[in-house]
């Protein structure tokens, strides 16, 4: 339909290798943090320093940011990238459709959420991968694509049975990479004049 979809899988292929990178600055070990800690100390006296948590207390009050409100921003940047994307390759006749659209899109991300949340009782970590899931096929039934579905059955085999994991945080957004790359080359074909 548009210009392929090569470019809302890989958008959500490197969405998912940031939230890689922030799980990973999440799980410094104490040794790093003390570490971070003196770095950051100036040469003042005792009296004037400034008092850091340690790591025990710094997970105690909360490690930052929580699993689900990661996912959350990340399906955000890829539902408002990937309208852009579609928005500069078609060229929508009713703006103001395409407009309300996405934002209907991006309310309900944390609607979806919610639901999950409260009425199936799902995992933080298993949320966020069938939001990217139900996301995929609606990419697939636009596009009309069998390929965007088989990727995305594969996506989501190893997103949610290694949900929890970094393997299969990583493993997904590889095959998200992956499937671009191979829509990117296989493009559509031109005829020879």
């Amino acid at each position: 339909m548009g210009r392929g979809p090569w470019f809302p899988l890989a958008l959500l292929g490197f969405a998912e290798i940031g939230l890689a990178v922030t799980q990973l600055l999440a799980r410094r070990s104490q040794a790093q943090a003390e570490a971070a800690n003196l770095l950051l100390r100036p040469a003042a006296p005792a009296a004037t320093r400034p008092q850091f948590l340690s790591q025990d207390d710094f997970y105690a009050l909360g490690p930052g940011l929580p699993t689900e409100t990661v996912w959350l921003v990340a399906l955000g940047v890829v539902v408002l990238g990937t309208a852009v994307w579609y928005a500069i390759a078609l060229r929508p006749v009713r703006t103001g459709r395409f407009v309300l659209g996405t934002v209907a899109a991006l309310l309900a991300l944390p609607l979806l959420d919610l639901v999950g949340s409260w009425q199936f009782r799902l995992g933080d970590d298993l949320r966020g991968p069938l939001l990217a899931t139900l996301g995929l096929l609606l990419l697939a039934a636009y596009e009309r694509s069998r390929f965007v579905l088989l990727t995305t059955a594969a996506f989501a085999l190893v997103a949610v049975v290694f949900s929890a994991d970094m393997a299969g945080v990583l493993g997904s957004a590889m095959i998200l990479l992956a499937a671009a790359f191979a829509a990117l080359l296989r493009g559509k074909p031109r005829s020879i004049p």
